[in-house]
């Protein structure tokens, strides 16, 4: 059984990793940061160490310099566990303080316990040492590996150090060039700043050495007095920070910069001297301007969604209609992650008798040309109502309007029903839409449900197409439900495309509400909404839907 140091400022991740562990039979040893990591390790020597990258405080690349810095620490094999850095980011920067594998959040449990075995595999191998900032250590030291001491003198690992020293500086300038970053260390006395090549060469500046009156001058005035502050209170409390500063170069360019401040790591410094500040600072301005332009876009994006929406709603009916003796209910929703314009509608209009014109439709398709059709559509359809209101010849003659005037592939599928409040007569004609649905009550049962599956082709496909109506009798308590194909329709659920559920969730919704007010008017408007919860589950429609409802009061209401 081995002992893996898991590092993670997230509880839900450590408990990831504390499960595969134990899965494998191995034993975790947590920490929150990278603090509380370094002094567990120095207490009880993990055979491993998986740690995040980002984190307060000491962040995991600091702690994996500082674990390779030791020689009691430098043989424990290091993975980094990111959900931040691409690989092609995070790659240079573990070589550059041996860690030797990335686990990318989030894993596949067989993926991590991979790692873990090849981590654990790696740490057995005998008297490896991996490389590590590994300047400045002349003491005696012990070269450690899994079940092994060696205790050396140091004149004899004095030239070891230096080519692992060496070979680590070189992987690091190689860091540097490919993250767009460079190391820089302060001298508060003789107020210089010292930059690596890399960052002299980023801010093309003639000397690494730079006063630091000259650097002032180069950073952006509102961010000057944040950068001070920060290196100041890490100069005065030995506490990482980071800030991050505009620095204009020599040719003008205006870099944005992370800089990291850190003082100087144990051992590099004497006690009697100064604390030294030094740090990393990484070029983000590419990264900035990505994310700024990913913001502008989000914005237009809303602003037209918004449009659009708009728009859309000012076509369907602002009011719904009073209805003697029952109740009208209708809803719109716009599928909230696609710009394209939804086409579905529904109308419910008084026309002459008294009656109730009711209709919802869809026009084929999401780009401006459908989305004009609609209102043109609507127009005609109560138009052809108020001067012959019966549903199967105004489906007719909406269907020859549409082929005399449409000229591209366009075609419209609709629902219409006129409702007599008098007769408690409803007529109702079907253009190659989703089937309604009537649910009648039963005395002391399960309401039933009829679907209406009588329908014609879609409009403006077939110029000669005629089509027929249904006449029924709306008993009291009975409830017509229409709906466009985006409440059933969904791309992803265990429920996805299932119009079967329609019907239950109509019936629920139905129950729940008439226990809820027995002796109140129907609310269609509250069935409608309901049906809706009942069918999406609290979840948005992937493309927009329409839902309308007529209830008919009951007997005693």
């Amino acid at each position: 059984m081995a002992t893996v140091l898991v590092v993670d400022d997230d509880p839900i991740s450590r408990d990831f990793l504390r499960t595969l562990l134990g899965y494998r039979g191995h034993q975790a040893c947590e920490a929150a940061d990278g603090d509380t990591a370094l002094m567990l390790a120095r207490r009880q020597l993990p055979d491993a160490v998986i740690t995040d990258v980002m984190m307060p405080n000491l962040d995991g690349y600091e702690l994996a310099r500082m674990l390779r810095s030791q020689p009691t620490t430098s043989h424990i094999p290091i993975a980094f566990s990111t959900a931040h850095y691409r690989h092609e980011e995070i790659e240079p920067m573990a070589r550059a303080c041996g860690v030797r594998d990335v686990i990318f959040k989030p894993a596949q449990p067989g993926m991590v316990l991979a790692t873990i075995d090849a981590l654990l595999e790696a740490g057995n191998l005998p008297g490896q040492v991996l490389t590590g900032d590994l300047v400045g250590h002349t003491d005696d030291v012990a070269v450690a590996a899994p079940g092994r001491q060696a205790a050396l003198p140091a004149d004899e690992l004095t030239e070891q150090w230096r080519m692992l020293a060496a070979d680590f500086a070189d992987r690091l300038a190689e860091t540097h060039q490919l993250t767009q970053s460079g190391t820089w260390d302060l001298d508060p006395e003789a107020g210089l700043i010292v930059l690596s090549m890399g960052l002299r060469d980023l801010l093309r500046l003639p000397s690494a050495r730079v006063r630091l009156e000259q650097l002032r001058q180069r950073v952006h005035p509102e961010d000057l007095a944040k950068l001070l502050t920060t290196a100041g209170n890490t100069l005065r409390t030995g506490v990482p920070s980071l800030a991050e500063v505009r620095v204009a170069d020599m040719d003008g360019g205006v870099h944005e910069l992370i800089v990291s401040c850190r003082t100087a790591l144990p051992g590099r410094q004497r006690a009697d001297t100064p604390r030294v500040v030094w740090g990393v600072a990484q070029d983000v301005t590419e990264v900035r301007h990505a994310q700024r332009a990913h913001l502008r876009a989000q914005a237009e994006w809303h602003a037209e969604r918004r449009t659009v929406d708009s728009f859309h709603r000012a076509v369907l009916p602002q009011a719904l209609p009073l209805v003697a003796g029952a109740s009208l209910g209708a809803i719109y929703l716009a599928a909230p992650e696609r710009l394209d314009v939804g086409t579905g509608w529904y109308d419910a209009q008084e026309i002459s008798g008294g009656r109730i014109l009711l209709s919802v439709g869809e026009v084929a398709g999401h780009d401006q040309p459908a989305t004009a059709a609609m209102a043109p559509i609507l127009a005609a359809l109560r138009a052809y109502a108020f001067e012959d209101p019966d549903p199967a010849r105004l489906l007719t003659r909406l269907n020859r309007l549409l082929v005399g005037v449409v000229q591209d592939d366009t075609f419209v599928t609709a629902v219409v029903a006129i409702y007599d409040p008098d007769t408690s007569c409803l007529c109702v004609a079907n253009a190659g839409h989703p089937v309604p649905m009537m649910v009648m009550p039963r005395s002391g049962g399960v309401p039933a449900v009829a679907l209406l599956r009588q329908r014609g082709p879609a409009l403006g496909v077939f110029p000669d197409a005629e089509f027929t109506g249904q006449y029924l009798t709306m008993t009291p308590g009975a409830v017509l439900c229409a709906y466009t194909d985006g409440l059933t329709d969904r791309h992803s659920g265990p429920e996805a495309g299932d119009a079967q559920r329609l019907p239950y969730a109509v019936v629920r919704a139905l129950g729940e509400l008439a226990d809820g007010a027995a002796d109140q008017q129907p609310d269609a408007q509250d069935l409608a909404e309901e049906i809706v919860r009942e069918v999406l589950g609290g979840d948005s429609p992937d493309d927009d839907a329409c839902v309308a409802v007529l209830w008919v009061a009951g007997d005693g209401d």
